[in-house]
């Protein structure tokens, strides 16, 4: 007997979840092809073949249509780090330098759209792309998980403040993701950049 509480999905439902899908997957190409601040609510519709109006009835702002977009992203990204997470052995140092390559591997692919956020989310104070953030967290609770297990383990000293080491880790991840995204350094000096930051971050925390 079905439940009468779950509300059935009409027809028009379905075929409006299937246009915002279509608006989505077009707002992502475009703004992989003309960056984000060269993306157009119009080039977006013609990409889609909708209506401009169409668009907005997807999501209200282009914006709100990039947080969309990222939200897949790094829902994909946790899911890999949290495999990742399960198959990492050494200190605490190695594990978390392990993950940030990953996450940067991977926000790399398409650094266009993970920079455009993480820009307009310093400059500007608007919710939607605040959620950016929020989005990030989500992604880097593997690294929360590693910290609090090093600190449980007498790896990390007692009074570590994981959340403030965490924030810390976020801002030296960022610099690596910065000069990645202007050509000042390959995958390969990321990785030492990180290796190096993350040493003497810690440094202070180790027991």
């Amino acid at each position: 007997m079905s439940d009468p509480r779950v509300k059935r999905m009409t027809r028009r439902d379905m075929r409006r979840e299937a246009t915002k899908a279509t608006v989505i997957e077009a707002a992502r190409e475009v703004f992989l092809q003309r960056g984000y601040d060269g993306a157009t609510i119009k080039l977006i519709a013609d990409e889609a073949s909708v209506s401009p109006g169409t668009v907005l009835n997807a999501a209200p702002s282009k914006a709100a249509l990039l947080i969309q977009i990222l939200q897949e992203e790094y829902e994909t990204i946790r899911d890999t780090l949290d495999r990742l997470e399960q198959a990492l052995s050494g200190d605490v140092p190695d594990r978390l330098v392990a993950l940030l390559q990953a996450m940067l591997e991977a926000q790399s692919q398409h650094s266009e759209l993970f920079s455009a956020a993480i820009g307009h989310s310093w400059l500007w104070s608007d919710p939607v792309y605040e959620e950016t953030f929020d989005q990030m967290n989500l992604a880097w609770a593997p690294v929360v998980r590693i910290l609090e297990q090093g600190k449980e383990a007498g790896e990390l000293a007692a009074d570590s403040d994981v959340h403030e080491v965490c924030a810390a880790l976020q801002e030296v991840y960022l610099g690596a993701f910065r000069r990645i995204r202007r050509e000042e350094i390959d995958m390969s000096g990321a990785g030492a950049l990180l290796r190096r930051r993350v040493n003497v971050l810690l440094k202070g925390c180790l027991a």
